[in-house]
């Protein structure tokens, strides 16, 4: 196993940001990190690249329990590696940027060009070689930081909202070069992203992060409220389309929920459903490949709220279902859980 978490806090002041019982990560794989602003997922890509410590728990790498000393950080940190969301260039040329951790690695002069070559081709940015790196653009920018830590050929990659402040062009050769790495050199990928599409796509894992706690597998609906009381248990959210969400007993108005994923129902199915199911209409918005399974992941949106099903490909035919086509979802309010 390549990192072995337990038990593992992390508090600033009097505030827990992060609580993960137990994880484990495997070499070679791709992991998605999903989860809203604040959820902790920068917290806990900064402690797998060594570079915060703990509050409490352990972590091992590579079976050995991590220890918080320089010396001993200095040389994992030549294996892990962070690309940050809003990355820092030194005021130089884009080849001394890339130079930098090559040469504290004591890769030698002509080893290190070759490096820089390759890796500024990988994300398409082979004409900037010599560009002052102060005058690039945000992707530009984020692209030769991703460059400069591919050219260490890293164990692991770590990817914070790659492609949250790039264009549509950038982010393909972003996840193109990080895809790369893992085929040419077997890094291990840790993406934290709100594009779920391409998680889904390209992860073999998906985890879901919600006020620091790690739970499912990423494909989870979460609704926020505030919830009101309807009847009995059951509580109601209105949606901006005039439908309400209905659910049984959230533990305050304010509460999170996680519901189960719904399923698609044609007019045979609504007319058999059982008595406790509820029944909302959408539009299909994304249908996306998911890389495990082959099946599909249809992105259903019930007024500005998207639900996320899986879907096994004879549905989709079966229901001839594509973008901007309406559908009726049908959910138990029972299947629910709350944070």
């Amino acid at each position: 196993m390549l990192f072995d978490i337990s038990d593992l806090t992390k508090t600033f002041s009097d505030r827990t940001v992060l609580d993960v019982p137990a994880l484990a990560l495997k070499k070679g794989e791709i992991y998605g990190l999903q989860g809203p602003n604040g959820a902790g997922k920068t917290t806990l890509l900064n402690i797998l690249a060594f570079l915060e410590r703990p509050t409490a728990g352990i972590v091992s790498y590579k079976s050995k329990p991590v220890q918080y000393s320089e010396p001993f950080l200095r040389q994992l940190r030549k294996e892990v590696v962070l690309v940050d969301q809003l990355p820092l260039l030194f005021t130089t040329t884009v080849f001394n940027n890339m130079e930098f951790g090559l040469k504290i690695r004591g890769i030698s002069k002509e080893e290190r060009k070759r490096r820089i070559l390759k890796g500024l081709a990988m994300v398409g940015m082979g004409d900037f070689v010599y560009a002052p790196a102060n005058q690039l653009s945000g992707g530009e920018t984020q692209r030769v930081a991703l460059a400069a830590r591919l050219v260490l050929k890293p164990e692991i990659l770590l990817m914070d909202e790659p492609t949250a402040n790039v264009d549509i062009a950038s982010a393909q050769q972003i996840k193109e070069a990080a895809l790369m790495a893992r085929r040419e050199w077997d890094t291990t990928l840790i993406i934290a992203s709100h594009d779920r599409d391409w998680l889904y796509n390209v992860c073999d894992q998906v985890m879901h992060l919600f006020k620091g706690r790690l739970f499912g597998t990423g494909k989870e609906n979460i609704i926020f409220g505030p919830w009101r009381h309807l009847s009995g248990s059951l509580w109601e959210k209105e949606l901006p389309d005039g439908q309400c969400i209905r659910l049984s007993g959230p533990p305050e108005p304010g509460a999170v929920a996680v519901l189960e994923p719904p399923a698609i129902a044609n007019g045979k199915d609504t007319q058999s459903a059982d008595p406790d199911a509820h029944i909302l209409n959408g539009i299909v918005s994304r249908l996306t490949l998911e890389k495990n399974s082959a099946d599909i992941m249809a992105t259903i949106l019930i007024g500005n709220l998207p639900f996320t099903l899986k879907l096994p490909r004879q549905k989709i035919q079966q229901e001839n279902l594509y973008p901007g086509q309406k559908v009726t979802l049908i959910y138990n309010p029972y299947s629910v859980k709350w944070l």
